[in-house]
């Protein structure tokens, strides 16, 4: 007999690529029940937004603001499109993503934490350095519920 194991609170961190959204799918798959949270996650970069100022695209306040009113249309989105599947929180900040996701599952007490991976082929830093989802994994004290992106064994 095989048991069940019920999630009541999972962190799904999202960065809007098509591996992040096919972790939160699944997320609010594994979720038990309506009185269920799925927390979904952005993470702000603080070198994207550097990058954007250095190369003109406005002040850093600007590029901050146009980042995280994008944000906040796509968590929009999100909830509307699976609003009758699960309760979803929403929540951005700013910061390194990997700290931002370990330090957001224990504010929460999450049960684990659900992420998309993005294989990338061919990057050696990635390969010296490890992902978001590897650092995750190796710094969370919950479990942590990696699905890769389409194409990537999962569809």
């Amino acid at each position: 007999m095989q048991e069940s194991i019920d999630f009541d609170s999972l962190l799904v961190p999202v960065d809007f690529s098509p591996a992040s959204e096919c972790a939160l799918t699944r997320a609010i798959q594994l979720v038990s029940s309506g009185k269920s949270n799925v927390i979904v996650h952005h993470v702000v970069e603080p070198t994207l937004i550097d990058f954007a100022v250095e190369h003109g695209w406005g002040s850093r306040e600007e590029v901050t603001a146009r980042i995280r009113e994008r944000a906040e249309e796509k968590l929009a989105e999100y909830r509307k499109r699976n609003s009758n599947m699960a309760e979803m929180v929403t929540l951005i900040s700013e910061g390194v993503p990997f700290l931002e996701i370990l330090q957001k599952a224990k504010d929460f007490a999450v049960d684990a934490i659900v992420i998309g991976k993005v294989g990338v082929k061919g990057k050696i830093e990635k390969l010296l350095f490890g992902s978001t989802a590897e650092k995750v994994i190796r710094g969370s004290p919950y479990p942590v519920i990696v699905f890769p992106g389409k194409g990537e064994g999962m569809g």
